[in-house]
């Protein structure tokens, strides 16, 4: 009876990976890049090094994490370009605004929609 259970303790049992990787605050939730360094701004115990793991460690796997589109105003069907000496992404939305920018500068609205590609 006992070799039965052990049995089935074995096969549920999760099996490591095998590349397991090391906790570091590298793969951690709470923390974020410095930028300028490798070295990197935990929220428990502030700039530390990538290698650097405390007892509060969250793992997360930054590679994993698909970072969302930034869409522009000028990348919407409702941008209207106008002509500009040094700004090629200059206008207006036709949609709000009367006020020209440069529409690679602003962030979508909710009413984006996204301009479709032309061939030739």
């Amino acid at each position: 009876m006992k070799s039965k259970a052990q049995n089935l303790k074995d096969r549920v049992k999760p099996k490591p990976s095998a590349e397991s990787v090391q906790k570091s605050c590298n793969n951690c939730l709470k923390s974020t890049s410095v930028g300028f360094t490798k070295d990197l701004l935990c929220r428990e115990k502030g700039v530390v090094s990538a290698d650097y793991c405390c007892s509060s460690h969250r793992y997360f796997i930054r590679d994993d994490l698909k970072k969302a589109e930034v869409l522009h105003c000028s990348e919407c069907e409702f941008f209207v370009f106008h002509t500009h000496a040094t700004i090629p992404t200059y206008g207006v939305c036709d949609m709000f605004s009367v006020r020209k920018c440069d529409g690679s500068q602003k962030k979508a609205c909710s009413k984006f929609v996204r301009r479709k590609e032309q061939s030739a």
